[in-house]
């Protein structure tokens, strides 16, 4: 979630308002589709795994896995993200672990399934984050990297701002980041596949994240629970499929050692 001092602040301060993006409906499709590909790669794995959550934050992507009887442990800088973390664990009912640290000072050993869930873009580029990641994953476990997709900013801004803002998103050099008041660098799943092989991993999947939601700009409809379960239904079936997952607010890539 955050990789320096100045970061863990920005984003401490802002914990209340990525709360209150966590309840909103397009948010709870992009956790719901985050888990589901989670869950399917638990599955083939199979077995009770080791799960190491980096940059895990408040436990949202984590606490599904626990909840399934998977061991985690959630590695983040911030002191507050981890004690909300802690916070959900314990209202589950569930054991999760946490861990004060970041892609600088990963914790020793290997795990089954290893998590980096929009971190990447708050960290230089050429910093091996991902090959210090692919270092952490057991010979035949996974790595689920997941970051917003440049390509699906250019087509939201298009809907919501016109054609004008698209072109000025398309070529802008960093991504706004709203919930935390500030930017980021772009993060394209091609750069981060390459790196990935050139760590000795493989490509086991590519999934879009919020594919058809922000492509409808009419936010009330999704409120609406039954339209929000169609609208989620619909999401499932398009999120691993090309060209759909090319197109999303977000993209997912699953890696093999």
């Amino acid at each position: 979630m955050v990789e320096t001092d100045g970061v863990t602040d920005l984003f401490d301060e802002q914990l209340a308002a990525w709360q209150e993006y966590a309840r909103t409906p397009w948010a709870r499709i992009r956790y719901a589709v985050v888990g589901e590909v989670l869950r399917r790669q638990a599955a083939a794995l199979g077995g009770r795994l080791r799960v190491l959550d980096v940059g895990g934050g408040d436990g949202q992507d984590a606490l599904p896995l626990a909840l399934a009887g998977h061991d985690v442990t959630v590695v983040d800088p911030s002191p507050a993200w981890l004690a909300e973390a802690e916070r959900r664990a314990a209202a589950a009912g569930v054991a999760m672990s946490t861990l004060a640290g970041g892609l600088d000072d990963l914790p020793e050993g290997e795990w089954d399934l290893v998590l980096c869930h929009f971190v990447l873009r708050y960290r230089p580029a050429g910093a091996g984050d991902v090959a210090a990641l692919a270092s952490r994953v057991r010979p035949g476990g996974r790595l689920s990297l997941v970051e917003v997709n440049p390509d699906g900013r250019v087509l939201r801004s298009l809907l919501n701002d016109g054609p004008t803002a698209a072109l000025e998103e398309l070529h802008a050099e960093r991504a706004g980041v709203e919930t935390f008041r500030t930017t980021a660098r772009k993060v394209r799943w091609t750069d981060a596949r390459d790196e990935a092989q050139a760590a000795g991993l493989r490509v086991r999947g590519l999934f879009g994240n919020r594919i058809a939601n922000d492509l409808l700009v009419d936010e009330a409809a999704k409120h609406d629970p039954a339209f929000r379960d169609e609208l989620l239904a619909l999401e499932l079936e398009l999120c691993d499929r090309e060209p759909f997952n090319r197109v999303g607010f977000a993209w997912q890539l699953v890696l093999e050692r």
